[in-house]
């Protein structure tokens, strides 16, 4: 079962916006709560496609990070039918830097790809900014 991070804030007034992270590995996953968290972001975690399905349903994120290295199911796949099926933004996460990778995680239906390792600081500035474009109203 996930548990939902948050900064500390008592009210969702504090709360940015909402993340699912999907990522098989619990150090990386770790990692990412740590650096959303921070940025006053809601994150829950799961470690598969189908834990994120459930999670989807109750937690209501606003945006999706989804690993390509997943068990399962492949985090390519992963990543369309959670387009396909939600329509959420979501960050595809791999360790390919080919452009093959970068054509590839758009055909699935992301939003960006980054390229594990990364910046903290610069995923959290991608976060804001496909947020920006999908902001509810």
């Amino acid at each position: 079962m996930a548990i939902i991070w948050s900064s500390g804030a008592t009210s969702r007034r504090n709360v940015i916006y909402s993340i699912l992270i999907v990522e098989g590995k619990p150090t990386l996953g770790m990692e990412l709560i740590s650096a959303l968290t921070e940025a006053a972001f809601e994150v829950a975690d799961v470690s598969d496609y189908f834990e994120a399905l459930w999670r989807l349903d109750e937690f209501k994120p606003d945006l999706v990070i989804v690993s390509v290295e997943l068990p399962l199911l492949d985090g390519w796949e992963a990543c369309y039918w959670l387009h396909q099926t939600f329509g959420i933004p979501i960050i595809l996460l791999g360790r390919d830097s080919s452009g093959e990778a970068w054509a590839r995680a758009v055909q699935a239906g992301a939003d960006f790809y980054l390229r594990v390792p990364f910046s903290y600081l610069e995923l959290t500035a991608r976060v804001k900014a496909i947020l920006r474009r999908y902001r509810k109203d």
